[in-house]
C-alpha cells in the first residue's frame, strides 16, 4: 500500500507542474467563448488547485506514519487524491493537444 501512497503523492504534487502554465495561458485566450467550455475550464482548475494541497497534506500523513501501516481513512484519502490528480493531467493533457495552434513562448 505504501506504493500507491507514493504515486498518488507524485501524481499529486506534479499534477499541473508540466503542464499547467501553458495550459493556463490557453485557457485565458479561450474563456468566454463557449458555456459548456467554460465549466470544463472552471472544474479543471479546481482539480488543477486542489491536487497540489491534497498531495501535500498527504505527504505529511505519509511522512506521520513513517514506516507503519497507514490507517483505512488515510487510504481513502489517497485514493481521492490520486482522482483529482489524474483528472488534472488528463484535463492539461487535453486542453494542450486540443489546440493544435497554440503558440507557446519560452519565459527563460
Amino acid at each position: 500500500m505504501a506504493g500507491d501512497l507514493v504515486t498518488a503523492i507524485v501524481f499529486a504534487l506534479a499534477a499541473t507542474a508540466l503542464g499547467g502554465p501553458e495550459a493556463l495561458r490557453l485557457l485565458r485566450d479561450l474563456a468566454g467563448r463557449n458555456p459548456v467550455a467554460d465549466v470544463a475550464m472552471l472544474v479543471g482548475v479546481m482539480c488543477a488547485a486542489t491536487a497540489p494541497v491534497l498531495g501535500a497534506m498527504l505527504l505529511v500523513r505519509y511522512i506521520r506514519v513513517a514506516g507503519n501501516a497507514p490507517d483505512p481513512f488515510t487510504r481513502l484519502f489517497a485514493r481521492v487524491t490520486l482522482t483529482v490528480a489524474a483528472a488534472a493531467i488528463f484535463l492539461v493533457a487535453v486542453w494542450l493537444v486540443a489546440v493544435p495552434d497554440a503558440k507557446f513562448a519560452c519565459s527563460a
